[in-house]
């Protein structure tokens, strides 16, 4: 046995999911659900032994990491002939939520259970996980889907990609970290407008630069490649002559946040701002970096599109639509 180190990894944002069905006698449910057997309320105290559960994850798991658990809420409703528990959790951390949410939900069901046991023993409960999201592996949600969908931050973005590299240019070898940004920004929610694939020359990566803001109107547009200290990584530069107004703290906030991961991320170039109504952020070419750097920036870009759009500070929050 051995635990599996996560030194290397990034701090990201990450969420999941888990739901557990607890399914008895129709009438001991609905007394379970309205407070009516012997021990009292039942909700609240499924509710508080679930949210207290998953932050001991670690205590009844041996090899699960402690982690530091931004949120975790726990909801209950009885639908039909089954009481239904759903458990979410969130964390900015350098691995996953699953097993605290899984242990919330069934920890609450245990509780459900306790109450309940004198009057039906046969009660039984399932439990899984519905969706999780953040970290390399990305998204991901149970189908078929018959719950809440995916929280979508980015529903309603219009969303270009530009990739710059000699290389993948020239059919040498194929383009992965492009397709990489489209992937996440669909299962984020955004409307992919445009794809784009430039080598690394300056004026070449400029005017694809103005013909993609300018033809189709992205609200984003994320580069990837050319950031780096080569003598041809000249994406920075292009980047700059095309921007109205330059906004250097998201790169800086992208290379404080991966630098977790690698002190390589000072040696980035990359830049951001905005030209017309279109937010430009330069990432970098390798898929592990991307993935990074794209886990990072998530919680800035809801609100930051909606300043480049016009909101005020006060209004905030992302339009969806």
């Amino acid at each position: 046995m051995r635990m599996i180190d996560i030194g290397e990894k990034a701090a990201t944002l990450r969420e999941a999911e888990a739901e557990a069905i607890l399914r008895g006698d129709p009438q001991v449910l609905h007394a379970l659900w309205t407070g009516k057997l012997p021990k009292g309320e039942a909700r609240a105290a499924a509710q508080v032994a679930g949210m207290l559960a998953a932050k001991r994850t670690p205590e009844l798991l041996p090899m699960c990491h402690p982690i530091r658990i931004d949120n975790i809420e726990v909801n209950l409703s009885l639908e039909g002939d089954q009481l239904v528990i759903r458990a979410r959790a969130r964390t900015h951390d350098r691995t996953g939520v699953e097993m605290e949410a899984l242990t919330a939900a069934s920890i609450a069901a245990l509780t459900l259970y306790d109450w309940a046991k004198a009057h039906d023993p046969s009660m039984e409960f399932t439990v899984r996980l519905i969706r999780k999201s953040g970290g390399k592996s990305g998204a991901w949600e149970r189908m078929p889907s018959l719950q809440e969908p995916l929280s979508h931050p980015l529903k309603g973005v219009r969303a270009a990609v530009l990739t710059i590299s000699d290389r993948a240019s020239q059919g040498i070898y194929s383009d992965e970290s492009g397709p990489l940004i489209q992937q996440w920004l669909q299962q984020q929610g955004a409307e992919l407008v445009a794809y784009a694939l430039v080598p690394d020359e300056r004026d070449q990566i400029s005017a694809e630069l103005i013909r993609l803001t300018d033809t189709f109107l992205p609200d984003l547009l994320l580069t990837t490649g050319g950031t780096g200290l080569a003598p041809r990584d000249d994406t920075p530069e292009a980047t700059r002559a095309v921007l109205e107004r330059e906004m250097p703290s998201i790169a800086e906030w992208l290379r404080l946040r991966t630098s977790i991961s690698t002190p390589l991320a000072y040696l980035s170039r990359a830049t951001a701002g905005v030209r017309g109504r279109t937010l430009i952020i330069n990432l970098p070419g390798s898929p592990r970096a991307v993935w990074e750097h794209l886990e990072a920036l998530l919680p800035l870009l809801p609100h930051a599109l909606e300043m480049v759009r016009g909101a005020t500070h006060a209004q905030g929050g992302c339009s969806n639509g």
